[in-house]
């Protein structure tokens, strides 16, 4: 046992918490910002811990703008330290894996935030921030299934987890380039990163009370990966509900039918609570 790393997954829910309450303290009341209304909170994550999460993001991205960080240098760090949550839960220090994590979503929400903040949003920003929202999440999975080297069925829930976040991404862009708005549905990326670095901080410290780390990581990956393709299959069944109503026009937009254009005018504004 890492007795380190055993600490360090025990301090990550008591810090987070503590964050939380500060963020209430500090507001005075319940925060209300528009693009958390607009996303909305499922039961795996409230809108109302979104609403007190982001109240910590917006500070930070004004102490970034005075320290004159741009919104792509946010999201480089925030891709670094993916990548090293990915190596550390390969190594199965999850305590670590999941401070990494955390802080790498957390920069992933401080860039959209710092972009709007500096007058910075564009398109090009938005897919520079998707695409490496994909990559930490390939690497926190490709962490998990040297994790579980050793159980291929394990390592066949992490891959079915892996595949059911991209699926729910891409049903929220496919929506977006058909103008269609999709039922909110489960485990969009927020979901997917709180679960996951609570999972992670939670096995982490299990050694502490003599538990395996592994079913814990394990029971979270399932959740992911069931209700992740339950969400996918659900939104594309109403997203194709939706496509046969609309005319051809609508559908093409005048450009011939361009199934590939999964990023629409409004997409630019996405960066920082992607799906």
């Amino acid at each position: 046992m890492n007795r380190g790393d055993t600490w360090a997954g025990l301090a990550l829910p008591l810090v987070a918490a503590g964050l939380l309450v500060l963020a209430a303290a500090r507001r005075g009341s319940q925060p209300n910002y528009a693009r958390v209304t607009r996303e909305g909170g499922t039961a795996f994550l409230s809108e109302r811990l979104m609403q007190r999460g982001y109240a910590w993001v917006d500070c930070l991205a004004a102490g970034a703008v005075r320290m004159g960080i741009g919104a792509d240098a946010v999201s480089w760090l925030s891709l670094a330290l993916g990548l090293v949550a990915g190596l550390l839960v390969a190594r199965g220090w999850l305590g670590g894996a999941a401070w990494a994590l955390a802080l790498s979503g957390l920069g992933d929400g401080v860039d959209g935030a710092v972009a709007r903040r500096q007058h910075t949003i564009s398109k090009a920003g938005a897919v520079l921030d998707s695409a490496l929202d994909r990559y930490v999440e390939f690497f926190f999975f490709g962490g998990l299934l040297y994790f579980f080297r050793d159980s291929p069925v394990s390592q066949l829930l992490v891959m079915l987890a892996l595949c059911g976040g991209f699926m729910v991404t891409y049903s929220t862009a496919k929506a977006e380039a058909l103008q269609i708005t999709p039922p909110r549905g489960w485990m969009k990326r927020p979901e997917r990163m709180v679960w996951l670095i609570g999972g992670a901080a939670l096995a982490g410290a299990a050694p502490m009370g003599r538990l395996s780390p592994a079913p814990i990581m394990l029971g979270v990956v399932a959740l992911i990966a069931v209700f992740a393709h339950a969400s996918t299959l659900r939104r594309l069944r109403a997203l194709s509900a939706a496509a046969t109503t609309k005319s051809a026009s609508d559908l093409t937009g005048g450009n011939g039918g361009n199934r590939g254009d999964d990023f629409p005018a409004d997409h630019a504004d996405k960066r920082g609570l992607d799906a």
